[in-house]
């Protein structure tokens, strides 16, 4: 049976309000085909997130409905494994802040992470380079080092594979530990394997439906164009880092902070890319009719937060999307190509090959 995710946002609940709503969840789950696992309740945002096991999002709609009124905002389908991975349970927490009438569980567990996202140059290309001893050497040393700090900084390793590792945290000051640890252990590795780190913060849902999609993707996309081996942090954790006044890490030459106007400039960057990569007739044009800025105000912007300019951004995004679908289907390059909003086989292969240094049909081999 499926699993469906219910967001309930600024609705004014208390904790009590969520664990008397879910205790009545429970009494009635069976006249819709449900089975309610669990919930998360952020009591600073007022934000709360059910977990049920269900045949449809209807059906979640109408326990809700029919047990205590309190509607949600959103209903989405999640992988159990993946909120597991993300969240850590999909279960009740074995510690509660206490009990009404020694029954109902009263808890604010927020489902609000910080996630750390950690890429290199995947196995194919670094065999490539290095020949796969020296790969795997490499290879072996990264992970030994990622996984140890991810554990020591209790953070919780989500996704791992094809280059990528990301990890969760409820602190946002372990996870900007955990990544300047990683980069001094790894230091002398730096350059070739290419270790690019990133830092946000966020809901599991927002704006978009995918499990923590909006942080993941932002996330995804300063680490394709990072430059650098700077550690970049976003404002988002920056904000909570100060808050907390734990802001004096953030001073570390290796952290490089993105500023509120900066964020704000990328997320609606990425949402547009994002929206139209696979278009290969989007031009930059048609971004600008989308935003209050003159052509020349977002080219500067556009170099001031990625070091490029759009048409060098929505090309590279594109060859990064092509790179993943070489990895994960059976399309072969012009497929491939096409797919990844180019026009031409001939030129994605040119830029592939400058850009990735392998010609992409060596890669696929």
């Amino acid at each position: 049976m499926p699993v469906f995710m219910d967001l309930h946002i600024g609705q004014g609940l208390t904790a009590e309000d969520i664990a008397m709503a879910h205790q009545m969840d429970l009494k009635i789950q069976g006249d819709f085909d449900c089975k309610c696992l669990t919930y998360w309740f952020d009591k600073e945002r007022g934000n709360a997130y059910c977990l049920v096991d269900a045949p449809s999002k209807e059906a979640v709609y109408e326990l809700h409905r029919n047990s205590h009124k309190q509607l949600p905002d959103e209903i989405i389908e999640v992988d159990r494994r993946v909120i597991k991975a993300f969240l850590g349970r999909i279960h009740d927490p074995e510690v509660v802040d206490y009990m009404i009438d020694q029954k109902i569980k009263v808890f604010n567990d927020p489902a609000f992470r910080v996630l750390l996202m950690l890429r290199i140059r995947d196995r194919q290309r670094l065999v490539h380079e290095l020949g796969e001893k020296k790969a795997g050497e490499y290879l072996n040393a990264f992970e030994k080092v990622s996984q140890h700090q991810i554990l020591k900084n209790n953070g919780m390793a989500a996704e791992s594979g094809k280059g990528v590792t990301v990890a969760t945290f409820t602190s946002a000051i372990q996870a900007v530990i955990c990544a300047i640890d990683i980069q001094n252990f790894l230091h002398n590795d730096l350059e070739k394997i290419d270790l690019k780190i990133g830092i946000h913060a966020g809901q599991p849902v927002e704006k978009n439906p995918g499990l923590f999609e909006n942080t993941l993707r932002f996330i995804r996309f300063i680490c394709c164009f990072e430059n650098s081996s700077n550690i970049i942090v976003s404002h988002t954790v920056t904000n909570l880092m100060e808050s907390a006044q734990n802001s004096t890490l953030l001073n570390s030459p290796s952290v490089r902070c993105i500023s509120k106007a900066d964020e704000n400039f990328l997320k609606s960057l990425i949402e547009v890319i994002y929206n139209n990569w696979q278009n290969p007739l989007f031009e930059m044009k048609d971004y600008l009719n989308t935003m209050s800025m003159s052509k020349s105000q977002f080219y500067r912007r556009c170099i001031e937060t990625t070091g490029h300019s759009f048409n060098r951004v929505l090309r590279e995004y594109r060859l990064h999307q092509a790179l993943e679908k070489l990895m994960k289907t059976e399309k072969n390059v012009a497929e491939t190509a096409f797919a990844s909003g180019f026009n031409s086989p001939s030129y994605f292969t040119k830029c592939f090959q400058k850009h990735f240094n392998i010609h992409p049909s060596e890669y696929l081999n």
